[in-house]
């Protein structure tokens, strides 16, 4: 089955859509991609880049894209995370009848979300906070996250300064990392917080930044922009606490620290769709355990988890790999993405 994936960028060293992209094909699928801009010369299948990374005008990319969507000979449609092109290409799939799947975990509507909720076939997206909007649509399905296990073995965690916290994820509003930095500050001075991560809203990492000076942590935040996939274990195993607080999604990276015994604090939502409970002797079949986060979204609250297990990471490595491996595996996720993409529903 001939499969056109629509993303973003692909590039080796942001090695996440790659990494899709080769599952589908491992699971059988002839893939195609889109993207808005990559390097097509260095994969093993066909990349169409829509001209970002040579600085083409955006009407000429979205020209190139509608052409490409009428030429590329395609059987169904997957739009990972960009709802932008759905909103340019769904009125010729509507017209020829093509299925369209939509991956997206986030909370926020926009044109290419509410066009696909009316014409596209299913949501994909990774947990139930995920589209609130479309909680009582039968389009929208909740299968988890994808790490590829292939990549991201079960690593050693080799942390050395348990106040050495982390945080990975890209410095945007919704990622609320000012509700991590305030708990620093609630810390004792020998915790340090490194910050990696694209400034994806200037404005926003700019306040950030602002933040840390006011409350004068300059001495203990460092922001060191962002990096590539290829250099995350390292940092996840040198680190025994990554803090992510963005509401109502799991970020990849939590799962990703997972992998390397470093243990996500994050949001108590956050943490009942990761699974992130303490084992039972006896666990029933809904599950067992006590949920392991900070009780509230606040500051007191996280650095009250941070103080209590800085040394210690409340669930042990196996356990969390184990977590990511039953739940959260690539090979799981495009299987049962698959199942509806081949069946066209």
């Amino acid at each position: 089955m001939k499969l056109l994936f629509i993303t973003q960028k692909l590039k080796e060293q942001d090695a996440f859509g790659v990494l899709w992209v080769r599952e589908f094909i491992r699971q059988g699928f002839d893939v195609t991609v889109i993207c808005l801009e990559g390097s097509p010369e260095t994969f093993e299948f066909p990349v169409h880049s829509l001209g970002k990374e040579s600085g083409l005008p955006k009407l000429q990319s979205a020209l190139r894209f509608e052409k490409l969507i009428t030429t590329l000979p395609y059987d169904r449609v997957f739009v990972h995370m960009a709802p932008v092109w759905y909103a340019l290409g769904f009125w010729l799939w509507v017209i020829r009848r093509v299925p369209t799947y939509l991956w997206y975990t986030h909370y926020k509507m926009q044109l290419g979300v509410q066009l696909f909720g009316w014409f596209g076939t299913r949501f994909f997206c990774a947990t139930p906070q995920s589209l609130p909007q479309f909680q009582d649509s039968p389009k929208k399905t909740v299968v988890g996250h994808g790490i590829d296990l292939g990549f991201w073995q079960k690593r050693a965690n080799v942390c050395q300064d348990s106040y050495r916290l982390l945080v990975v994820h890209r410095l945007s509003r919704s990622k609320r990392l000012e509700l991590s930095i305030l708990a620093l500050r609630l810390l004792d001075s020998s915790f340090t917080i490194d910050v990696y991560g694209i400034e994806a809203e200037s404005a926003y990492a700019a306040e950030m930044k602002t933040l840390v000076a006011a409350l004068k942590l300059e001495s203990r935040v460092t922001f060191h922009g962002t990096v590539p996939m290829q250099k995350l274990p390292e940092l996840y195993s040198h680190h025994r606490l990554i803090l992510n607080m963005a509401s109502e999604t799991i970020d990849k990276t939590m799962l990703e620290a997972m992998t390397c015994g470093c243990y996500p604090v994050t949001t108590l939502a956050n943490a009942v769709a990761i699974g992130l409970t303490t084992p039972t002797p006896n666990p029933s079949p809904e599950g067992g355990g006590e949920v392991v986060a900070p009780s509230t979204d606040t500051p007191d609250a996280i650095a009250t988890f941070i103080r209590q297990y800085a040394e210690v990471a409340p669930i042990d490595a196996d356990t969390m790999y184990q977590i990511v491996s039953e739940h959260h595996s690539l090979e799981g996720l495009i299987t049962m993405m698959g199942k509806h993409i081949r069946s066209g529903q």
